[in-house]
């Protein structure tokens, strides 16, 4: 009997493990695609307008850089937060997360857009690439 309840709970386990791998992870990696989005916001932040950025809260020239986020937690936090703005976009279930230096996230839509958001994933500002 025993060894019933702790096999169904084994077959039980693999398959809530198997349905998580099936939806994926909410962070986007793909290294090159994922240095063109931390160059974009690293641009943003080093070459955009200082009081325009530190007005918005988002930091000039962060001395953390701007560093690509692989933390499922964070990005699953960021994605939410994006899907929450607007009713009328079509919800995402994974993003290029970036961390802009230590209490600042910037979410990379394909369009070429940025959202970044606090460290409650709060809306701070949305913008395009400086290119």
């Amino acid at each position: 009997m025993r060894s019933m309840l702790v096999l169904s709970s084994i077959v039980m386990l693999l398959s809530l493990t198997a349905r998580a791998d099936a939806q994926g992870s909410p962070c986007l990696a793909n290294s090159d695609t994922a240095s063109i989005h931390v160059a974009a916001v690293t641009r943003t932040v080093t070459f955009g307008d200082s009081a325009r950025l530190t007005s918005q809260g988002i930091p000039y020239r962060p001395s953390g850089g701007v560093t690509l986020v692989t933390d499922s937690l964070s990005c699953r936090s960021a994605v939410n937060a994006y899907n929450s703005l607007d009713s009328t976009t079509a919800n995402i279930s994974s993003a290029y997360v970036m961390k802009v230096g230590t209490s600042v996230y910037a979410l990379a839509l394909p369009q070429g857009l940025y959202y970044y958001l606090d460290s409650s994933y709060r809306l701070l500002a949305a913008m395009g690439d400086m290119r």
